[in-house]
């Protein structure tokens, strides 16, 4: 047998340190203060996923785990969670609506901001004062939770549960292109009209303005209030994220020019199926034509729905011969339907993934939005609040969906548009997404996991941040630039006024003495 050479060994070196990430063991803290379940079902996967690849990891949520693996700590938070949400807030929907939800996002932030500084929870993080190699976040409301990244001097990496806030895009160096880049509150898709893009353009700069002005200055005296005067703002602390992960994919939310720092990770949640339940199994495979299957997510509650909106849908089901499932929050439902089954919880990633289920009536929220997608079912979307907008546009846009306004649910409507998307046309585009949503060359958590090892072992990953984060908007937008042009051009246009009128005054003189 050869002996080995240096070169064989160099080799083999360069190997070992490919691996470093997974070779042992790191201390990661999680913080997620926002008390919304949805949210966290983005969170969560990955703070399991590494701890049950060895890792030594500690939550601060809402949200303990319930069979929590080897390594994985909750500290618990209380306060009151963001579990239900009466429909009828949504009857009518107006422009100033969007500043609305924005009042509500500001509040909430600071409320849960000052909940978490002063928690016992967050006390003991702080008592202890371990060392964590990376510290991951929620970034959503508030940039709270940056200053206590600061305090641990530890990196850290963001997430985000839905599309990119209009606060987000500066501080990774994204630019925001507002007439083919849809802002979360505006619910357009990337072919916007002329009015499309003008509000998109003016709801993106007005919502980074009142977060820069309102909430962030806010924030800053907490926080100063909790580690000092002399902590940074969080709008500079919030620059120093190394990673931005999203849950959004190209293939559903369009096409965006992100640096490597920003990873898309849609789907990240879905998990492997799992077998139903005896009876709901029997219902689905014995439906001749299919099925429909109803859910507005777990904030929303159906029972909740105005009795003529109620008896409307009821009256819709009875017509339809495919049979029906839906997420019903009650025991009972008046006047049920044979061919619709109700229960309090269902299995909605396992209901949909049934090759028997044609069409889904959602509220376009984008974990059940992403389940659709990933298992190719059209929808039909009636978007309330939020991110649900842009959600359902999405669908719209890309022919796996139609949008069936909340004020205008009527018997007619609710027929005429599950007929419409149990047309091929739909089930073909469902199709062609799904397929590019799920052909990715590894899955969305096992990404997240490689790049969180690797954010830890390159102490924050100082190469993959943009210099664009450190310029001011003057020079990132090269407005000085502009002023520069704009001043050359109209100093040549009064030097050029000038010689021309003193030109001009001369002649008629000339004329006068000549004919003299």
């Amino acid at each position: 047998m050869a002996e080995p050479t240096p070169g064989h060994l160099l080799l083999l070196l360069g190997l070992f340190c490919t691996l470093v990430p997974a070779s042992y063991s790191l201390k990661i803290l999680g913080l997620f203060p926002h008390p919304g379940i949805s949210h966290f079902r983005f969170f969560h996967p990955i703070m399991r996923g590494l701890a049950e690849k060895g890792h030594d990891v500690t939550v601060l949520s809402h949200f303990p785990d319930k069979s929590p693996p080897p390594g994985y700590k909750d500290l618990s938070l209380t306060g009151e969670l963001l579990d239900s949400v009466d429909v009828q807030y949504f009857e009518t929907r107006h422009f100033y609506n969007r500043f609305l939800e924005f009042y509500m996002l500001n509040h909430f932030g600071k409320h849960h901001c000052n909940a978490t500084l002063h928690s016992e929870a967050l006390a003991q993080v702080l008592q202890e004062r371990q060392h964590y190699d990376v510290v991951i976040l929620e970034q959503f409301n508030s940039d709270c939770m940056a200053a206590v990244a600061h305090q641990l001097n530890a990196p850290f990496i963001g997430m985000v549960s839905s599309a990119m806030l209009p606060w987000h895009y500066e501080r990774v160096g994204v630019p925001m292109v507002t007439s083919v880049m849809p802002s979360l509150f505006v619910g357009q898709s990337e072919d916007m009209t002329f009015g499309g893009r003008l509000t998109n353009w003016f709801l993106h700069h007005a919502m980074t303005f009142l977060y820069d002005f309102y909430t962030t200055p806010a924030i800053d005296v907490m926080v100063r209030e909790k580690f000092g005067q002399n902590t940074p703002s969080v709008a500079e602390l919030a620059k120093k994220i190394s990673m931005l992960f999203v849950n959004q994919h190209f293939s559903l939310s369009g096409v965006k020019p992100l640096p490597p720092s920003v990873l898309d990770l849609g789907g990240m949640h879905i998990q492997k199926a799992k077998p139903l339940d005896p009876e709901l199994q029997k219902f689905i495979d014995g439906a001749e034509h299919g099925v429909v299957y109803i859910s507005w997510g777990s904030l929303i509650r159906a029972t909740t729905l105005p009795a003529a909106k109620r008896e409307a849908i009821v009256r819709a089901v009875r017509q339809l011969k495919q049979r029906v499932i839906w997420k019903w929050e009650n025991t009972t439902l008046e006047d049920k339907p044979d061919n619709l089954y109700i229960s309090k919880w269902l299995p909605q990633r396992d209901i949909l993934c049934h090759p028997n289920v044609k069409v889904f009536l959602s509220h376009g929220g984008l974990m059940g939005t992403t389940e659709a997608t990933y298992c190719g079912v059209p929808i039909v979307v009636t978007p309330m609040f939020a991110d649900q907008f842009l959600n359902s546009a999405a669908l719209k846009y890309r022919g796996m969906g139609v949008e069936m306004i909340y004020h205008d649910i009527t018997e007619s409507t609710v027929l005429s548009s599950i007929r419409e998307v149990l047309k091929k046309e739909y089930l073909d585009n469902a199709k062609a997404v799904s397929s590019s949503y799920k052909n990715r060359p590894q899955s969305a958590l096992e990404t997240a996991i490689w790049w969180v090892e690797y954010v830890a072992t390159t102490k924050g990953a100082p190469l993959l941040k943009a210099h664009a984060v450190h310029v001011s908007r003057f020079v990132y937008h090269s407005w000085d630039i502009y002023l520069f042009l704009v001043a050359i051009i109209l100093i040549s246009v009064v030097s050029w006024t000038f010689i021309c009128t003193k030109l001009w005054s001369r002649r008629p003189n000339a004329v006068k003495q000549k004919s003299n």
